[in-house]
């Protein structure tokens, strides 16, 4: 099948909105039919807010300022492609290779801080790779197909949340968050079957809470976060394993030491699994249960 290419510079709806303060720019796209999509978004100093929107529109954005820095690009077939890519990260192609301080010290012009809203049709299932750099960035994937999600992250303060189960099963979750902070809430709706969490330097919440999903999920963590706190669902089946004295911390009641690993009490016979490995020691790790 043939593929087609839209590049939205003359697309772009630009709706001036006089306020005191701001003026934004609008960009809209309807839906086209698809098998499958993959979203790409690449943000630099930018606040991200992702969110479900109206199933007859593939995308509304609202950008913030109007100085409309993203690049939006949509490649039209059964596995559709769209592209949100702020231009600096366009003209440096290789900015991921250094770290925020080595490019300051660089010099030039700085990537521009805006706000993006950006809300997406919840038709078909969905893979999601996202790339964010200082700034904040919540990412809603509730209502949406979620198939798999990779996340690059550095100095950013990153919200991701599952408020209703996905539809599917998700089938990785891999997230680099570099001395930023991550909070994941309600990991147990996103069905997963697999989530890689690298941590360094990172503070981290995780709520492993939510409608339980019939099936084992593996929850690795990797790097050493600045700090760590969890909340777990006792409905669900734990099993814990990584150095001892990180692991130390699951000691509860419903838990019990068998060889090197905590294990809750029927975790074999649970409908939910939960296996959460610790790659290294979690100096500043606490556990509280739900």
């Amino acid at each position: 099948m043939s593929m087609r290419f839209i590049s939205f510079g003359a697309m772009v709806l630009l709706a001036s909105l006089a306020t005191a303060s701001r003026v934004v720019a609008q960009i809209s796209l309807p839906v086209k039919s698809y098998e499958t999509l993959s979203v790409e978004i690449q943000s630099l100093r930018d606040n991200i807010s992702l969110f479900r929107g109206d199933p007859q529109n593939l995308l509304i954005m609202e950008v913030r300022p109007n100085r409309f820095k993203p690049q939006v690009d949509y490649f039209h077939d059964a596995h559709a492609t769209l592209k949100i890519r702020d231009l600096y990260a366009i003209d440096h192609p290789d900015f991921t290779s250094q770290m925020p301080a080595e490019r300051d010290k660089a010099g030039g012009d700085p990537p521009l801080e805006e706000t993006w809203e950006i809300r997406l049709s919840p038709v078909g299932p969905t893979d999601f790779a996202l790339v964010c750099e200082r700034g904040e960035s919540a990412f809603d994937f509730s209502d949406f197909e979620v198939r798999r999600v990779s996340m690059r992250a550095v100095e950013t303060k990153v919200e991701v949340e599952f408020s209703s189960q996905n539809p599917i099963a998700l089938e990785r979750f891999a997230a680099r968050v570099i001395a930023g902070s991550l909070q994941f809430q309600h990991i147990l709706h996103a069905q997963a079957k697999e989530i890689s969490l690298d941590l360094p330097d990172a503070e981290c919440h995780l709520e492993i809470t939510g409608k339980e999903f019939e099936g084992e999920s593996e929850i690795n963590v990797l790097g050493v976060p600045a700090k760590m706190q969890l909340l777990v669902s006792r409905k669900v089946g734990l099993r814990v394993t990584g150095p001892a004295a990180t692991i130390a911390g699951f000691e509860a009641p419903h838990m019990s030491r068998t060889g090197e690993e905590w294990v809750s009490q029927g975790y074999a016979e649970a409908k939910c699994r939960i296996h959460l490995t610790f790659g290294s020691e979690v100096p500043k790790l606490g556990v509280e249960w739900e």
